[in-house]
């Protein structure tokens, strides 16, 4: 007798199709996990920026005289996934790289002269509404334009 060894062509084919399957469930999956890490690394490169501002706000007044390498602000650098960095009257200006191609992040210090504080609110611009959507939740900041309540 003859035993034919190996797949049978239906076989194989269903072993494609499976993986295909499991390829199309899992790569959006891994994409949104990829541009949460990004925005981690986006809000870290803020973070000592904003930091300098609120210092500078207190010291001058406010923030209108807090600029990026002046005033205890480091000058402006970017990171793996921050091509640009700017401070220019204390509002911090991020401008994303490699998966976060396409996506602004501006952070607004909003002044309270007779408290002597800041609050912060933040835009996330991008045509790509999932990198947007997951811009507002990485920065946990009231939307720009919005009243402290809805904060």
């Amino acid at each position: 007798m003859n035993y034919q060894r190996g797949f049978t062509l239906v076989e194989l084919m269903i072993v494609v199709g499976i993986v295909a399957i499991l390829s199309a469930i899992g790569l959006p999956a891994y994409q949104n996990y990829l541009q949460r890490a990004a925005l981690t690394d986006m809000l870290q490169t803020m973070v000592p920026y904003k930091t300098a501002v609120e210092l500078c706000a207190m010291e001058r007044g406010g923030p209108t005289q807090c600029q990026a390498g002046e005033a205890g602000i480091p000058a402006a650098r970017g990171s793996r996934y921050v091509s640009a960095l700017s401070v220019t009257n204390g509002v911090i200006t991020l401008t994303g790289q490699e998966s976060l191609n396409g996506l602004s992040v501006e952070m607004l210090p909003i002044w309270d002269s007779t408290e002597g504080g800041i609050s912060w609110q933040r835009s996330c611009t991008s045509s790509n509404t999932s990198l947007q959507d997951n811009c507002r939740e990485q920065f946990r900041f009231a939307d720009k334009g919005a009243s402290d309540e809805q904060a």
